[in-house]
């Protein structure tokens, strides 16, 4: 053992290891398109990434839970001892909306959400949860929060019960701390998510916009972790 492996050693993080000995196996999740796989991933069999955090946003009825739906569906299909686990902000899924998408409601777990407090408390509680779990024992899990944009802080609720006409000025920063805390989690746990949130401007004819590595939704200034399509 070399003077590096013991220091490595001495940092007791169970994840730290040669770059060498890292698998550079990159899994991707289909979207249902061909044409979103290879601009996504370069390839037509590919997808979005199975270990990153996907932002969908786009305006109001551009199709964002469709797609969202869409690439759970394949994601069950493709794994089947597998779970989605759909956190809900807009109050709008049923078990119906699952079926029209091709998902199996036994393996879909819905967490109606109010505040952005709410979603990082359960998500945390997941994650670490999951990483006591020995692997052998870990499960496919996707993780689907839908929709960013709808999530109230507790802030903002208590201005409204307090009859304050002010805007949270926290919000974005909290937002921000969120994904900093769960992304290496679900990194780390290779779970992938996909975020859905409301863009109010945008030159894309389509209205819809996907983001998959270090880009950022203009709107609010928040890091989703995706490369901008």
């Amino acid at each position: 053992m070399s003077i590096f492996d013991t220091l490595a050693k001495e940092a007791k993080n169970d994840y730290a290891q040669l770059v060498s000995n890292t698998s550079s196996d990159q899994g991707f999740i289909g979207t249902g398109s061909y044409i979103l796989n290879a601009q996504l991933s370069g390839s037509i069999h590919g997808g979005i990434p199975n270990n990153r955090v996907t932002a969908i946003a786009g305006e109001q009825a551009t199709g964002k839970t469709f797609y969202a739906l869409g690439i759970a569906s394949t994601f069950l299909n493709d794994h089947e001892d597998g779970a989605v686990f759909y956190f809900d902000s807009e109050a709008a899924a049923t078990p119906d909306l699952f079926r029209e998408r091709g998902l199996d409601p036994n393996r879909v777990w819905h967490f109606p959400i109010d505040t952005i407090e709410e979603f990082r408390t359960q998500m945390i509680r997941i994650l670490d949860n999951l990483l006591k779990t020995p692997e052998k024992d870990r499960k496919p899990l996707l993780v689907v929060l839908d929709s960013l944009g709808m999530l109230a802080s507790q802030k903002e609720l208590q201005d409204a019960i307090d009859d304050k006409q002010v805007r949270d000025m926290t919000k974005s920063q909290m937002i921000k701390s969120v994904f900093r805390i769960i992304t290496s989690k679900l990194g780390k746990l290779k779970i992938p998510m996909i975020v859905t949130n409301h863009t109010y401007k945008t030159m894309n004819p389509y209205g819809c916009l996907l983001y998959t590595s270090d880009a950022a939704d203009e709107e609010d200034s928040v890091d989703l972790g995706g490369r901008r399509i």
